[in-house]
């Protein structure tokens, strides 16, 4: 970081992902803003990097999914003088099963949060950040952003979405110092409903099954290290390339056998 106002912001921060990567900044002495929901789980995490870490932290409670939440967010940053140099995009959410037994409204909040929440962030932060330069954005996807899954088409869609227009992005901003990495993990145990997922799976998911400590480290390292597309687990990234390969029809076709669980 430049300066003992610059600060990593990072959605999705109270579980999961976002809660390590934001202990993972903090063990690189990078300050932090978290950003979530407001529950006991976020003023814990505030609490621990307090505690077990002196770089500066401070929490931001809001719903993402508000039209107004980004600019709530950039708001309270600028009256903080908090100057975001990182901005981890991770909060999202999915949902399998047949796709019409899935409530529309449920399908539209995934896409706020999964997809125009992003968005949104990154047009606030994005021109202060092209105008600092060393300034980096990850992106949260996922290693079924490219293997459209059956059964979850609107969340594969959201993740799919999230990695084409982190890639057009990056061309656009890396002339100004600023870097996109693209995090794609494969399964990775966050909260009781991927456990639940998981197990549906069977012993297949456990190959490619990643904590999210695991996850943060490997992210936070490539991010810095300006990787544009980070895959956690060997496992996960042979999987991605062999499935090029595979003709559509036919990947299709297996990805439907195997995710058929979710029905």
């Amino acid at each position: 970081m430049n300066s003992k106002n610059d600060y990593a912001l990072i959605t999705g921060a109270s579980l999961g992902i976002g809660k390590e990567i934001a202990f993972e900044l903090s063990r690189r002495n990078i300050n932090t803003l978290l950003v979530a929901l407001g529950s006991p789980d976020l003023d814990g995490v505030r609490n621990r990097i307090e505690d077990e870490f002196s770089t500066k932290v401070d929490s931001f409670a809001v719903d993402l999914t508000h039209p107004e939440a980004a600019n709530s967010i950039y708001q309270w940053c600028k009256s903080n003088n908090y100057n975001v140099t990182i901005l981890v995009n991770n909060a999202g959410f999915g949902e399998g099963g047949y796709f019409e037994d899935i409530p529309l409204e449920r399908y539209c909040n995934m896409i706020d949060l999964n997809n125009k929440a992003y968005i949104s962030l990154i047009h606030k932060f994005l021109p202060e950040m092209k105008k600092n330069g060393n300034c980096h954005i990850m992106n949260t996807s996922s290693m079924e952003a490219t293997l459209p899954l059956p059964y979850k088409a609107v969340y594969t869609g959201t993740k799919n979405f999230v990695f084409a227009y982190s890639l057009a992005l990056n061309e656009e901003v890396r002339r100004f110092g600023v870097k996109v990495t693209i995090l794609c993990p494969g399964p990775v145990l966050t909260n009781k409903g991927g456990l639940q997922r998981l197990k549906a799976q069977g012993a297949k998911a456990n190959l490619l099954l990643l904590m999210p400590e695991k996850v943060a480290k490997v992210a936070v390292k490539n991010m810095l290290s300006g990787m544009l597309i980070s895959n956690p687990g060997k496992m996960n990234w042979w999987l991605t390339k062999i499935a090029k390969c595979v003709p559509t029809r036919l990947k299709m076709r297996i990805l439907e056998r195997i995710f058929s669980a979710y029905k």
